[in-house]
């Protein structure tokens, strides 16, 4: 039997679910704990899925889960949700921190992690990787991703094709000029394929956080932030290059809109090889927004820069995104207010043509701060995000998720709006009753 508080948040509920579904989704089960372990802060998530829907679910924990600092963990899922196996360690050293996973999975569901630590290249901070079997076997040992370790090396990125070859990606203070972009190409048994190479041909002042996706062939496009080269401050920046680690073309301006900073780029692929970026557009100290340009896969840019989120009070930021294999695709992005408390997790779907869905709420949990969205999508199309929320699991942040199921992808019972009327109508119906017997009972 409902309380009170559970009555009046029906026609919250019932608001809620109507915006989602305009979107063409609607939430596959219910919001979800992803880390077991809840001592003091798990954070910064980042998942992929194979091309079943069988996902993945990294992030950073706290310094006492690893016994020496921050360590990178990891947790395998079901398509349905089901968790597959437990919660596993990723970084086999330990000594200092490990931090900033990032993660990708083959077709078949193979996946592969990086990260960033410090001391274990010999000299501050380096990038490392691991590979696991898609039923979470360990594939070789870890290994090193950057050859040059003078100074640091940071910031990684990570995609996978679809025979499981995968390229990293990383931010350098190597190219004579501050940070530049870096990356190595490696076969699917963890081979390195040629050498490391410089991505970023323009090197005046930062070329930092870097963003990649590969398409099925292993093609694969590279997109960063860098200072001042669009004549104001940060600006976002590409280079697509063939499967070999040849450049396609040279080094293009991803956004069109130059005041303030543009940054914290994020790139999908489709199959094809036509990719999307989205960044954050940052006015002063002032607003933010997240925007986005898509391309196709000869690198020109498809209709104009586009505003991805509807909702515009105070920032908007830290958009992720993901491409179905048709190239629709989807962004979710932090929101600071929008859920009533502090941040919140929105999304929003696009079409491969451009068109755009209503802009939803992902979080049902509102206390306190949910931010550092991830987003991954299976072949059909549903997706599946996460995030870190503060205080959720009882113990600073922890990482939670929800997957979204297409409505194209549910049994047609599901789809009936009569029906979720009905249903609705009969609960307010037997909530009202109750509230009616409670006040009689007084």
């Amino acid at each position: 039997m409902l309380n009170r508080t559970q009555f009046l948040a029906i026609p919250f509920m019932v608001l809620s679910l109507s915006t989602i579904a305009q979107a063409g989704t609607i939430p596959a089960g219910t919001e979800f704990q992803i880390n077991t372990y809840t001592s003091l802060g798990q954070d910064v998530p980042q998942i992929c899925s194979g091309a079943d829907g069988n996902f993945v679910v990294v992030w950073e924990s706290s310094a006492d889960h690893d016994g020496q600092d921050r360590g990178i963990f990891g947790q395998r899922y079901a398509s349905n949700g089901a968790k597959a196996g437990t919660e596993f360690q990723v970084n086999t050293y330990t000594f200092s921190d490990e931090a900033e996973p990032q993660v990708c999975c083959d077709a078949a569901g193979n996946f592969v992690v990086t990260w960033w630590n410090f001391g274990e290249d010999g000299d501050m901070f380096g990038v490392f990787g691991q590979r696991f079997a898609s039923d979470g076997a360990f594939r070789g040992t870890e290994f090193q991703v950057n050859t040059y370790t003078t100074g640091t090396q940071a910031d990684p990125a990570i995609c996978c094709d679809a025979a499981g070859d995968f390229v990293i990606v990383w931010s350098s203070d190597q190219d004579g000029n501050y940070w530049g972009v870096f990356g190595q190409r490696f076969a699917s048994d963890g081979a390195q394929r040629g050498t490391e190479f410089q991505i970023n041909t323009f090197t005046p002042g930062f070329q930092r956080r870097p963003a990649i996706c590969c398409d099925a062939a292993g093609d694969f496009v590279v997109a960063w932030q860098s200072e001042g080269q669009d004549g104001n401050y940060d600006g976002v920046f590409g280079q697509r290059f063939a499967s070999g680690g040849s450049a396609r073309g040279t080094e293009f301006q991803v956004n069109t809109y130059t005041t303030g900073g543009q940054d914290g780029p994020a790139i999908c692929c489709d199959r094809e090889g036509d990719f999307t970026v989205v960044w954050t557009t940052y006015i002063g100290e002032g607003p933010a927004d997240v925007f986005g340009q898509r391309f196709a896969s000869g690198g020109a840019a498809r209709g104009t820069e586009f505003q991805v989120n509807v909702y515009t009070t105070s920032r908007q930021r830290e958009p992720s995104i993901c491409c179905g294999l048709n190239g629709d695709f989807v962004v979710a992005w932090a929101s600071e207010g929008q859920d009533g408390s502090r941040d919140g997790i929105f999304a929003r779907r696009f079409s491969h043509t451009g068109g755009a869905s209503s802009e939803f709420q992902v979080n049902t949990y509102t206390s306190n701060y949910q931010n550092e969205p991830a987003v991954a999508c299976d072949a059909n199309g549903n997706f599946v995000v996460v995030w870190e929320s503060f205080r959720q699991d009882g113990s600073d942040e922890g990482i939670f998720g929800q997957r979204f199921q297409l409505l194209a992808q549910v049994p047609t019972p599901a789809l009936s709006f009569a029906g979720i009327a009905v249903g609705v109508i009969a609960l307010l119906g037997t909530a009202a009753r109750a509230l009616r017997r409670r006040g009689r009972g007084r």
